[in-house]
């Protein structure tokens, strides 16, 4: 839980996985070798049923995470299902937890057992904290990535020429973005760090303005249309039938398509270097921010 807390993802922790699934079967299979501690199986009991939790959750639930990561990647709605059985897994395992903790004091209580802090109460507040920290930064994380979805619909659109389904997809970026920066301002600083919730605000910002900036980019491509079919009827006109005017034209055209592709290439490369830097910074906040507040195993 630490290691996917601190920016790894669950594919990559299938190892661990694996070796986790291995001792949790192993502890179950052995503690219902131990006989009850003067009649009294509460602990046992209480310990197996934590793990047999953890092992339905690092089997099924994870699996569901592992195999749902590549397409949460481009769908918000599958991010945002994602996130939620994650939080819900992360909810499981601290209510677990809770019991065995309940148990493991009643049953130090019944055998006249002195119980000092120690790993029991650390864990509980490891969890606790990750469980907090997980929930706020899922908040944020979905504001941002309800916008960066539609973003990259944009770029494909552009790529592929369909101006379209970039235009739509535009606005739905420029009504997402809205909607993100009015839910900031509802988000308060977690502990009072407000670092990720201003690097989700900088990229919502761009997001604003570079749908200004878009026009630049569609009128290109709209002229770069009309070229290629000046160009189409130019070039099927023999040599020997071109007039001067035709000529003319032709060169007009060239020199016109010529101004776009430059304004577009300038505006491109600026839109590019302003995106990797608010996109960076929100990738910075993010593990800075989980590096101060979520405990490392």
């Amino acid at each position: 839980m630490s290691e996917v807390a601190h920016g790894h993802r669950a594919r990559k922790m299938e190892k661990r996985r694996q070796e986790l699934i291995m001792s949790l079967r192993q502890a179950i299979q052995e503690s219902g070798k131990l006989r009850p501690y003067k009649g009294d199986a509460s602990l046992r009991d209480a310990y197996k049923k934590y793990w047999s939790v953890l092992l339905s959750i690092f089997t099924d639930d994870y699996s569901k995470i592992i195999d749902m990561e590549e397409i949460a990647e481009r769908s918000y709605d599958a991010m945002e299902a994602i996130l939620l059985i994650q939080e819900k897994a992360g909810e499981t395992v601290d209510a677990s937890y809770d019991d065995v903790a309940t148990a493991y004091k009643a049953f130090a209580g019944r055998h006249d057992v002195t119980l000092v802090e120690g790993e029991q109460s650390q864990l509980t507040s490891k969890l606790d904290k990750t469980g907090k920290v997980n929930h706020y930064l899922n908040e944020l994380y979905l504001i941002f990535f309800k916008s960066y979805v539609q973003e990259t619909l944009v770029l494909e659109g552009f790529g592929k020429r369909d101006l379209n389904a970039a235009e739509q997809s535009m606005n739905s970026m420029l009504k997402f973005a809205d909607e993100g920066l009015f839910k900031l301002d509802t988000v308060k600083a977690f502990n009072g760090d407000a670092s990720v919730k201003t690097a989700c605000r900088q990229v919502l910002e761009f997001y604003k303005k570079e749908a200004d900036k878009f026009s630049i980019i569609s009128d290109y491509l709209i002229k770069l249309e009309e070229f290629e079919k000046t160009k189409k009827a130019f070039d099927a006109k023999p040599t020997s039938k071109r007039t001067k005017t035709d000529v003319d034209d032709f060169n007009k055209s060239i020199k016109e398509i010529n101004e776009v592709v430059n304004q577009s290439n300038k505006m491109s490369q600026e839109l590019n270097s302003s995106r990797s830097k608010v996109l960076d910074n929100w990738e910075a906040a993010r593990k800075k921010f989980m590096d101060q507040h979520i405990p490392h195993k």
